[in-house]
């Protein structure tokens, strides 16, 4: 595991300044704080920071082939490289390492560009070949050679670069780019807009005008010509493709789940797991137990206040199921510190809530262990967000007359109670399922999540004739994703009639599915993941996020994974496939999340923080926000009219990036 960057001058081919190098790659410091390399030649610079996971004596980079024509830098695992290696030495190659960057370099010696499909792990690389190129009549060609860039199938591993039309400049983070003197700072409007109702900005935007990331699955070619991108790997391409009996689904998974975990404990440091007490987080320790015979050891966390934010009994009863070596944390967290930390390692603005647990408890981890298994992944793979539930009873409602709205809103307003309290959650969750529920598929998406919707967004903006303003909705953007990959897998999306397969529509809960894993798996759930236990220098491995599984799983008719429209129904075959693996009561447990008190920490503790960061003056000195929309949101909060916790998350955590990188 570590970071990478580096700059490629693909036309002029002039010398990269070793000093620049050395400042992008400083960096990243936090990522790989046992090595760092470089390698530069005529038109090239990479660098890397090593965390040292595997082959730790022997795993230096950048590395090389025999002949050093051809150089790598590798931020990742691959699990399967022993097998590799083995292959490759058998038709004759010469490794000097048992590292597995240099076997990922001599698998693109004999397959060129299609060696990615042969890994399987988390991995975001760079590999320069310096071979000349030849001409039509046998001369050498005096061209810079070729770059590469790529990432892992589902994205767990990030890449991000920038094209500034003769040089490319690429790192794990926006830090190293960032450090590069011709790359602007430029705000793109686009990412902004995007963000403010996705709560993350979605590849292959970033928040600045000139860089972007590389999209999960997709490889980069740079060489003299120009910059090329293609997807190599497209999970719609195995979207219910299969049938199979429960029997038969259930002993695959069974054997799948074994085998991601497994192959994910090999490492010379010392291995834990995360552990909330859930189901996914319980299903890999539980594993884990049956593997290794010493005690696996436990992390968990909770916060001071409601029990509704604090899983920590349950995982504490788990660990002691399996007597694993638990250690717990009940934490106060100085709100102030932990944003301006998270933004620091996002660098950019990021508004996932569970950033806050994830990196304190990272912290106290790396106290530990260096590397940790979580079980991030499962509701995606399994069906396991409560909108797959919208969806199906969305079905149903859609047969009725729109009469059936305005007399279910009515009885809403019946209910009594605070927002906070359990009738008012209520009263919310049916406002806002009616008020979606007829609409297309990307405006239920967002309608049924938590940021701003696209006519609140436009009563955000400081000038309705802005530039954000005139910007295409997020909800087309959701819809172009889902119909861009369908295309990429030769699967035909017509707007306005939804994905299809074969010609036959995809159901509205796969087609959200789809979303889940083609936007919010990479750019929400792996980022988080990725960016907070770097931040604490630990490596982290998701099981549950294995792409064989997620094959399979995708290959499954949505009927299987959830069997009806009721929550005991969510991920139905992963609690079926480890029932005699948890305790009854573990198995039965609703569906919690990693959640924080936001709204109780806005109208308490917070509060003085979240009304001086966004307080008008600071609102109409940034001139993208209306300020008497933001003290009018934070005023309906404090009044307890709304739970609008999530929304000015997004904003508090938008000015605090802004105050240090714009």
């Amino acid at each position: 595991m570590c970071g990478i960057c580096g700059v490629f001058e693909y036309q002029s081919g002039e010398p990269v300044s070793p000093e620049q190098l050395h400042r992008m790659n400083d960096t990243l410091q936090h990522r790989g704080p046992d090595d760092e390399g470089y390698y530069t030649t005529a038109g090239v610079g990479l660098a890397m920071r090593r965390l040292s996971i595997i082959d730790i004596a022997g795993g230096h980079q950048p590395i090389s082939n025999e002949d050093q024509s051809i150089w790598a830098v590798f931020n990742g695992e691959i699990y399967n490289y022993q097998k590799l290696r083995e292959q490759l030495l058998r038709k004759g190659h010469q490794l000097q390492t048992r590292s597995d960057t240099e076997v990922i370099l001599h698998l693109y010696e004999d397959h060129g560009i299609s060696f990615v499909e042969h890994l399987d792990g988390m991995f975001a690389l760079a590999i320069y070949d310096g071979r000349a190129e030849t001409s039509m009549n046998g001369h050498s060609l005096d061209r810079p050679g070729r770059l590469l860039l790529a990432r892992d199938r589902l994205g767990k591993k990030p890449l991000y670069y920038a094209d500034l039309s003769g040089a490319l400049i690429f790192g794990s983070e926006l830090k190293p780019i960032l450090q590069h003197p011709r790359v602007s700072k430029d705000l793109d409007e686009g990412a902004l807009h995007h963000y403010l109702s996705l709560m993350v900005v979605p590849a292959p935007y970033s928040i600045y005008h000139g860089i972007r990331k590389l999209p999960a699955g997709s490889m980069l070619r740079c060489d003299a010509s120009g910059v090329q991108i293609h997807r190599y790997w497209n999970y719609l391409q195995f979207v219910d493709r299969r049938n199979v009996s429960e029997q038969q689904a259930l002993a695959e998974i069974r054997r799948l789940l074994f085998t991601a975990v497994e192959k994910r404990l090999e490492a010379e440091v010392p291995v834990g797991a995360f552990l909330s007490g859930g189901l996914d987080s319980s299903t890999v320790v539980a594993i884990m137990s049956r593997l290794r015979p010493e005690p696996v050891q436990t992390f968990s966390i909770g916060f001071d206040g409601p029990d509704t934010h604090n899983e920590l009994p349950y995982a504490r009863s788990l660990a002691e199921y399996y007597h694993t070596s638990h250690h717990e944390f009940l934490v106060n967290p100085n709100i102030v510190q932990t944003i301006e930390e998270i933004v620091h390692y996002a660098d950019e603005p990021f508004a996932i809530s569970s950033a806050i647990p994830t990196l304190l408890l990272s912290k106290a981890a790396r106290q530990h262990v260096t590397v940790v298994l979580t079980g991030d992944g499962g509701d995606e793979a399994f069906g396991g967000y409560p909108h797959y539930l919208y969806e199906r009873w969305g079905e149903a409602y859609r047969h009725l007359p729109v009469a059936a709205d305005w007399l279910l809103l009515k009885s809403a307003r019946l209910l009594g109670g605070g927002v906070d309290q359990r009738l008012g959650h209520l009263r919310s969750q049916i406002v806002r399922f009616t008020g979606h529920v007829r609409s297309g598929l990307g405006q239920r998406r967002l309608g049924w999540s938590s940021g701003f919707s696209e006519t609140e967004k436009e009563r955000l903006y400081a000038h309705r004739n802005s530039n954000v303003s005139r910007l295409p909705p997020t909800t087309a953007f959701i819809e172009k994703l889902l119909q861009t990959r369908a295309q990429a897998s030769a699967v035909q999306s017509p707007l306005g009639a939804g994905a299809e397969r074969g010609g036959v529509p995809l159901e509205p809960v796969l087609q959200q599915n789809c979303v889940d894993v083609l936007l919010w798996l990479a750019d929400e759930m792996l980022a988080k993941v990725d960016r907070m236990t770097m931040a604490a220098s630990v490596e982290a491995r998701c099981p549950l996020v294995d792409w064989r599984l997620f094959e399979y799983m995708a290959g499954l008719p949505f009927s299987l994974k959830i069997p009806g429209s009721r929550t005991c129904n969510l991920k139905h075959l992963l609690r079926q496939a480890v029932a005699d693996l948890l305790p009854n009561d573990l198995l039965q447990r609703p569906k919690h999340g990693f959640n924080v008190p936001l709204d109780a920490w806005f109208r308490n503790g917070a509060r003085k923080y979240l009304e001086a960061t966004l307080s008008p003056e600071r609102v109409r000195r940034r001139g993208l926000f209306d300020c008497n929309e933001v003290s009018a949101l934070m005023a309906r909060h404090q009044q307890q009219q709304i739970n609008a916790g999530n929304r000015l998350y997004a904003l508090l955590v938008f000015e605090t990036w802004a105050q240090k990188y714009l």
